[in-house]
């Protein structure tokens, strides 16, 4: 037993004797219970079936979901009690969503981080030293991140973004935020609700500066996260300079417990605390603007949403489009028409539609048939 708690926590037996860490194993052991427990009760329950639900009933029942796996991928307490990193070999294992790795209570690696510590793989005797700004360039040394990239084209093929819909920590964090009461920033995709509003025109041009935004997270990803760490310097650009999760997650916690890390923080903590900040502002009047414009893990997974094994489809013949019916294209919180493209790359497979739908026309899952064996749409259609 005592051999398996070494193992699985990454400590040395000395280290058991610390009053602090006997603490965190025995807090760590009842949270993971506990996290359990809750996705057993409701697998028990039904509350996964999104077209039994109801939106109410699924809108909570996703954010215990979220909630709970997020507390059970960061229930190293002993990190947390000790102001310390998990070192132990399930950090080797990289996490469905973008959960930073430096979080004192991250079991396991974010996918976008482990891929970028690859990439910060550097040549020492070809790196040098800029003369002008007196900075130290590290060649790459161009390795490649197998295991990672084989790691996030399963989940990929497996489920596309539901990872971003139901298991992404920030993402979870953004959706509390938006909860917040206040006027939100958002503008319906029903032309003929946009033709009611008070400036028709500035509408249509959110609507489009929208859509121009949505395609940053892929120069993100393409910029930062692979052609800067392989051809400029061997450095984790992403995370080193932009990701507000890593901030959120891993920077102030450390820096809260170590007084050491707090006092050492400068310019780039300062430029990291400022895109947070605005990030956390931003989702309490949008809904999830890091996902939407930022995210390049949620960009890969997107690459994959229409050819996963899990997909969305519609019952043509149970849809009420052709009479009026807009209810799931008015309540997709991404601002997706899920009856003219089920699997859209935007889509983060929230389960919104599938739930408010009032005809169940919505179906999602791996086996996309009617109870009657016919199939169902999962691609782009011209239906209005």
């Amino acid at each position: 037993m005592k051999q398996a708690l070494l193992w699985l926590f990454g400590l040395e037996e000395y280290q058991l004797e610390e009053p602090a860490v006997k603490a965190g194993i025995a807090a760590s052991l009842v949270l993971a219970a506990a996290c359990i427990a809750v996705f057993i009760v409701l697998l028990a329950k039904k509350r996964l079936r999104l077209r039994a639900c109801g939106r109410k009933v699924w809108d909570r029942t996703r954010l215990i979901l979220q909630g709970t796996w997020a507390v059970l991928t960061n229930s190293f307490m002993v990190g947390w009690f000790k102001g310390a990193i998990y070192q132990g070999k399930l950090k080797y294992l990289c996490t469905p969503g973008l959960n930073c790795y430096s979080c004192p209570g991250a079991w396991g690696a974010c996918p976008i981080g482990a891929l970028q510590a690859v990439l910060d793989e550097f040549d020492a005797k070809s790196s040098w030293r800029d003369p002008e700004t007196g900075f130290y360039v590290k060649t790459p040394s161009y390795y490649i991140a197998f295991y990672v990239i084989g790691f996030i084209m399963i989940i990929g093929a497996l489920c596309g973004r539901l990872v971003c819909g139901i298991l992404c920590p920030f993402g979870w964090v953004q959706e509390l935020l938006y909860k917040i009461p206040v006027k939100k920033l958002r503008v319906s995709r029903d032309p003929e609700r946009i033709k009611l509003y008070k400036n028709p025109a500035l509408a249509k041009l959110a609507l489009g500066l929208d859509r121009v935004l949505r395609y940053f997270k892929y120069a993100f990803l393409i910029v930062m996260v692979v052609c800067l760490p392989l051809f400029y310097e061997a450095s984790p650009w992403f995370c080193k300079y932009v990701c507000p999760s890593g901030m959120l997650l891993g920077g102030i916690p450390l820096m809260s417990l170590n007084k050491g890390l707090a006092e050492s923080a400068g310019s780039l903590t300062a430029l990291k605390l400022s895109i947070l900040g605005f990030t956390a502002v931003l989702s309490i009047f949008l809904y999830r603007p890091f996902c939407r414009y930022i995210c390049p893990l949620g960009a890969i997974y997107s690459l994959f949403n229409p050819i996963s094994l899990y997909r969305y489809g519609i019952d043509d013949s149970s849809c009420k489009r052709g009479k009026g019916c807009s209810a799931c294209r008015n309540a997709c919180p991404m601002g997706i028409d899920p009856v003219k493209a089920p699997n859209s790359l935007e889509c983060i497979r929230c389960g919104t539609c599938a739930a408010t739908c009032p005809h169940k026309a919505i179906h999602a899952g791996f086996k996309l048939k009617t109870a009657e064996g016919t199939a169902i749409r999962t691609r782009r259609s011209k239906q209005q």
